[in-house]
């Protein structure tokens, strides 16, 4: 059976110094193993607080964009009361449903 690990070496100078020292000490010197550099990509966000504060502001307008969605679905039905089987047709972005969040203030405005 065949066995992969991925590891994090500590650093040189550069990436591709580490790279070559783990690679010679382990592949060409003592055939150890057969080694793959797996490239990951750097971080945009610089700190772990960034990145947390980041995430709380995500969570903030995921419910705000919720709600003016259920909104826009609940007045666009009640503008649309005598044709309110054209209410799907009417609730769509680039001709593409949004059923899934749309669907939830449908069955709440008819409620």
């Amino acid at each position: 059976m065949t066995e992969y690990w991925l590891i994090s070496a500590p650093g040189d100078k550069t990436c591709q110094q580490t790279w070559e020292t783990m690679n010679d000490l382990t592949s060409k010197q003592n055939n150890l193993s057969t080694n793959f550099k797996f490239q990951i990509p750097d971080l945009k966000v610089g700190t772990l607080d960034q990145l947390v504060g980041l995430s709380d502001d995500l969570g903030k307008l995921d419910g705000f964009v919720e709600q003016v969605t259920r909104k826009v679905a609940q007045y666009l039905g009640e503008v649309l009361e005598d044709q309110r089987d054209k209410l799907h047709e009417n609730l769509m972005a680039n001709n593409t449903s949004c059923r899934t969040p749309l669907r939830i203030a449908l069955e709440q405005g008819n409620s």
